[in-house]
């Protein structure tokens, strides 16, 4: 009985750490997007250029305005809109407000599913998914792709 209930108690405390591990990892995941979205706001580009790995892409999937279907609209790299964002005027507010998170992990490579609005001088411009690829690196993890959805809100 005292093996059995011994047994019990190793398998209860495995699973409670590689819970426990998860997440904190699912919450440093987290912590990148709020990362670059808080950069995105203050129109940092240094707090937004170190959530990425420097190989990183994005990508865009939207409404084709010739064809109204949705379509890849957009492909940028990260300089691009790094520089973008950070030449924002400072009258112009953005707030990426994160719906959900949904975080998978499997070691170093993680991806993040995020529901999102995106709203400029606080009006609702528009809704989607931003689809986050990360790699852990020994700083910690950095967004190696971003694919998101653009579309009318409901």
């Amino acid at each position: 009985m005292l093996k059995k209930s011994l047994s019990f108690l190793l398998l209860f405390l495995g699973i409670t750490f590689a819970l426990t591990a998860q997440n904190s990892e699912e919450k440093a995941v987290q912590a990148v997007v709020e990362q670059l979205f808080t950069g995105m706001q203050k129109h940092d580009s240094t707090m937004i250029r170190a959530t990425f790995h420097p190989t990183a892409r994005m990508q865009s999937i939207g409404i084709n305005r010739k064809t109204n279907v949705m379509a890849l609209t957009t492909e940028e790299n990260i300089d691009g809109f790094v520089k973008q964002i950070g030449s924002l005027p400072a009258n112009v507010q953005i707030e990426e407000r994160v719906l959900s998170y949904e975080i998978r992990i499997d070691g170093n490579m993680a991806t993040a599913w995020t529901p999102y609005e995106l709203y400029v001088n606080g009006k609702r411009q528009h809704c989607g998914v931003d689809a986050f690829q990360f790699y852990k690196t020994e700083n910690g993890w950095k967004i190696i792709a971003l694919a998101d959805t653009r579309r009318k809100c409901e």
